[in-house]
């Protein structure tokens, strides 16, 4: 296009006349390049699907916060918003390296602004939103761009039961069975209703598939729960969470087999960072998960059912919650409708799942195979590798090492990471640490606001 403009402006026979018309042509091929140009970044905004409704894509989200934001700051959200609408555009339009810079701008706007991003109590309850959000996108982009082939991501199985249909004659015919270690069984309507749809409807393939998953992690989440003083049946949280499924990501950004959100898995000591969200990992968000479920535990009084239903909407929406009530009980608050309407099924689906998992063959799973037991030895990586250079020298695949270290984001093993190998693997791997010569890089720092370009390995 632009060789175009380079016409040459004297020639042989050059005249007034044949310049004037040069000139013309020159003026008429500039308006044409503008015209193209125009009509490239059009088309190019015209690709992009339209703006996903916020509503839609983060149905719980309430913005900018309790407190209504000043004048001032709204037009500030405003411009923040509307960057990250087009870096979700861009996302949908697998536009990765747009859909940061648009991301960046949306946090720019509000960092960069003369007043700040935490000048006003709900500008900040806004900005902390949009982090998480923006992670939501980030974490998929990490996974997608750092060699790990197609999407990981999977739906919590919690997103797949907002709307069950179970009809009166099968729940009439479910008998409660069984018992549990933390309380006893209420068979109340709401547990008979999801024993019928994990037993009858069509809820068994939900309950099967993660019954063959929990044989992998089952063994790991028992003793870290017996460690923690925390009840054995409640470690069965992974089924409804995640279907025990490290990769499991919801809309509202929970994150792996127990579903952590980011800011309760810092406050809970999971590493978060651009090579590393120990949220996907396995001993680590499990011994996380067990604290918080007996730090909620000691919150409401040792009632575990409260701390179930703290686990799904947060500690505030339960307490009040039961300020607004004059009973202190789980099922009270149900009957009332002081829940999240997801709170309310949260808990029977949690403890139909526990019986039906404690007593498969008594609600008619019977000979379901499960996964072998994570088995897997620890080697300390001192130097940040790229697996993919470990796997070629071990030859231990890349996917094996992957799906051992499912919290690593990328390829690359920062420094101080507890490598797990297989059992019988770790010698060809030990060696293969040590022969490599791997560049330290700066893989151990907290997460950037603004977000890392990761290129395509």
């Amino acid at each position: 296009m632009f060789a175009a403009w380079c016409l040459p402006l004297s020639e042989k026979r050059a005249s007034k006349e044949s310049m004037s018309k040069r000139l013309w042509q020159l003026g008429r091929l500039w308006c044409v390049g503008l015209a193209l140009l125009t009509g490239a970044a059009a088309a190019q905004e015209a690709s992009l699907p339209p703006a996903p409704p916020r509503d839609l894509v983060f149905p719980n989200l309430s913005l900018p916060g309790d407190e209504p934001p000043p004048e001032w700051a709204r037009p500030l959200m405003e411009r923040a918003e509307n960057y990250f609408t087009l870096g979700a555009r861009a996302f949908d339009a697998n536009r990765s390296e747009s859909a940061r810079e648009y991301f960046n701008l949306a946090l720019d706007v509000l960092l960069e602004s003369p007043t700040g991003a935490r000048a006003h109590p709900a500008l900040n309850a806004y900005y902390r939103q949009l982090i998480e959000r923006i992670r939501y996108y980030d974490l998929q982009m990490q996974q997608t761009e750092a060699g790990w082939g197609e999407q990981r991501f999977t739906p919590s199985p919690l997103d797949l039961l907002r709307d069950v249909d179970v009809s009166d004659a099968d729940i009439a015919g479910v008998e409660v069975r069984g018992e549990l270690d933390f309380t006893a069984v209420a068979a109340t309507p709401e547990v008979r209703r999801f024993l019928a749809y994990f037993t009858r409807g069509g809820g068994r393939a939900t309950i099967a598939n993660g019954l063959r998953r929990s044989g992998r992690y089952l063994d790991i989440a028992r003793r870290i729960f017996a460690e923690e003083g925390v009840p054995q049946d409640l470690v069965w949280l992974a089924q409804a969470e995640s279907g025990w499924s490290p990769g499991a990501l919801s809309p509202a950004a929970a994150y792996g087999i127990w579903q952590f959100i980011p800011s309760t898995g810092a406050r809970f000591g999971l590493t978060q960072n651009a090579w590393i969200d120990e949220r996907g990992g396995i001993e680590q968000p499990t011994r996380a998960a067990a604290r918080y479920l007996k730090w909620l535990n000691r919150r409401f009084n040792g009632d575990w059912l409260l701390a179930m239903a703290a686990y799904n909407c947060g500690e505030g929406n339960v307490e009040r919650a039961l300020a607004r009530s004059r009973y202190s009980d789980f099922w009270s608050l149900q009957r009332q409708g002081l829940l999240p309407r997801e709170t309310q099924n949260y808990v029977p689906i949690i403890l139909s799942m526990i019986l039906i998992a404690k007593h498969p063959e008594l609600y008619g799973f019977h000979n379901i195979p499960r996964e072998a037991p994570l088995r897997y030895d620890v080697l300390p990586v001192t130097a940040a590798v790229d697996l993919r250079a470990v796997a070629g020298q071990s030859g231990v695949s890349l996917e094996v090492l992957r799906g051992y270290n499912p919290e690593l984001l990328t390829c690359l093993a920062p420094a101080n990471y507890r490598l797990r190998v297989p059992p019988g693997l770790r010698g060809g791997v030990q060696a293969a640490l040590a022969a490599m010569q791997a560049t330290p890089q700066n893989a151990g720092g907290a997460v950037r606001t603004r977000l890392a370009r990761r290129k395509r390995p």
